[in-house]
């Protein structure tokens, strides 16, 4: 295969470095040129590797060998950027949420779909060995039948005006879009589609203005009951736990590793309990953000479709907005 040429959007915050990284990791893909908006920090990021520097989005998306565009970006961005990127025929990998509206990401995944073009959604965590061999486990029926499901993700925010995850009209749901969303990903990939989500935010201790920690209800179609929460006010927390009517598993990540997901598997722990005996469960060592970027490469090559693309991206994102308060939905 081809060598797919990529533009990285958004290589100044922590998440652009790790995808820039990855793709170097990925086969089939070759970074070519960056953009974001502090002129000195990109430059520095395309000196670093090689690549050019454009001076606006647009310049960066047109470059010649670039059909590809991986969008790091914030999250009332994604729309606005990925149609211009369909509108130049530039396949997207956009990195979750998909949008911050289901509307943005509608409008996304339709105008994808009517240019033959791809359009995948960075849920990587779902990749982890851990997470392949739940479901594995899951499919033997080692559990039995799972009954409920809990998962957090919190970090310890240090977030400043500077930072668009500051204001509420643009981070709307605050850690939970941010975070809790990968486990609505995984859930869902591991126990089938939810049904409904329903939820409650509170903004208790840090300066800005969003919501700092959430609780999401989950009832899946299956039957099976779950929740999700997250803190920007807690110490570094990752862990999903699923109970079930023959054993219990335990899924618990040291995030002390983090933001290094390729080396997430080796810091995990599986632990299944019944009522007689804990076992502890061993599973393969994977790199989530490169297996995906270097399938994104082969999707654009025809050669593969994304695991994660606009459907799963959209319902992803449903549990987490259909959480908020009404008054918060906001269309667009």
């Amino acid at each position: 295969m081809s060598e797919v040429g990529v533009a990285l959007v958004g290589p100044s915050g922590m998440w652009g470095p790790q995808i820039a990284a990855a793709a170097d990791r990925a086969p089939g893909l070759r970074l070519v040129s960056c953009f974001g908006r502090d002129e000195e920090r990109r430059r520095a990021f395309a000196e670093e590797r090689g690549i050019q520097a454009a001076d606006s989005f647009e310049a960066a998306i047109e470059h010649p060998e670039v059909e590809g565009v991986l969008l790091v970006t914030p999250n009332d961005l994604h729309a606005e950027q990925a149609l211009a990127c369909a509108e130049r025929a530039k396949h997207v990998f956009v990195e979750k949420p998909i949008a911050d509206t289901l509307e943005a990401g509608e409008r996304m995944r339709d105008a994808f779909a009517s240019a033959g073009l791809v359009l995948a959604v960075g849920h990587g965590m779902r990749r982890l060995g851990a997470a392949r061999k739940v479901r594995e486990l899951l499919n033997e029926r080692a559990l039995g039948t799972v009954v409920l499901a809990e998962a957090n993700w919190s970090v310890t925010s240090r977030l400043s005006p500077a930072a668009w995850r500051w204001y509420r009209d643009r981070a709307r749901g605050g850690p939970l879009l941010q975070l809790g969303v990968h486990h609505a990903d995984t859930l869902a990939y591991w126990l089938g589609p939810v049904r409904r989500s329903y939820g409650t935010f509170a903004h208790l201790a840090i300066e800005a203005e969003i919501d700092d920690v959430g609780v999401v209800g989950l009832e899946f179609e299956s039957g099976a009951l779950g929740v999700v929460t997250s803190s920007y006010v807690s110490p570094r927390t990752y862990f999903l736990r699923l109970y079930g009517t023959r054993a219990t598993l335990e899924y618990e990540l040291d995030m002390s590793i983090w933001p290094r997901a390729e080396v997430a598997d080796e810091a995990t722990t599986l632990t299944l309990r019944s009522a007689d005996e804990e076992v502890p469960v061993d599973f393969p060592r994977r790199d989530p953000l490169a297996e995906e970027l270097e399938e994104f490469g082969r999707a654009v090559r025809g050669e593969a479709v994304p695991e994660t693309g606009a459907d799963e991206g959209l319902a992803a994102l449903k549990v987490i907005l259909d959480a908020l308060p009404e008054k918060e939905r906001r269309h667009g």
